[in-house]
């Protein structure tokens, strides 16, 4: 099992390695569901917890689950977040996500999904999400793993 807080490399840049099927970046609808225990995401947790899969997580998404958390749910909370990387928003990302507004807000996409996945498309990882909507409007853009609920 994972255990401890794992943090990008310093500067919050993740620098000289390439994406792989083993690394994926949980945007919010992943992490709500995994709190939830769907059926649909359970391989990727379970994955995630027996070290297979390298699991990373955005500061966006983090706030996110923040803003939603109730105080009873705060260690079970602060105990899956243990189990991720978190990657900070930086320039290159923050860039990204306007030029991504800019272009498709007028479709739906929202700042919270852009941040989330141009964070995912500088780091080189795959975003894994449910939100088909999402993946389909930024396919040409980053790269998508998507999962379909039941």
């Amino acid at each position: 099992m994972i255990t401890g807080s794992r943090k990008a490399a310093h500067g919050g840049k993740v620098i000289g390695r390439m994406a792989n099927p083993s690394e994926l970046l949980f945007d919010t609808t992943a992490l709500i569901d995994i709190y939830r225990g769907k059926d649909e995401i359970k391989s990727k947790f379970d994955s995630v917890l027996s070290g297979e899969l390298i699991p990373y997580v955005s500061v966006i998404t983090e706030a996110e689950l923040w803003r939603g958390m109730h105080v009873e749910e705060l260690e079970r909370h602060e105990m899956m977040l243990e189990q991720f990387i978190s990657l900070p928003l930086d320039s290159d990302a923050a860039r990204q996500a306007g030029m991504w507004m800019q272009k498709f807000a007028g479709s739906g996409l929202g700042w919270m999904d852009a941040l989330i996945a141009a964070t995912g498309k500088i780091a080189g990882l795959p975003v894994l999400t449910r939100d088909k909507r999402l993946a389909t409007l930024l396919s040409a853009e980053a790269k998508f793993e998507l999962y379909i609920p039941a």
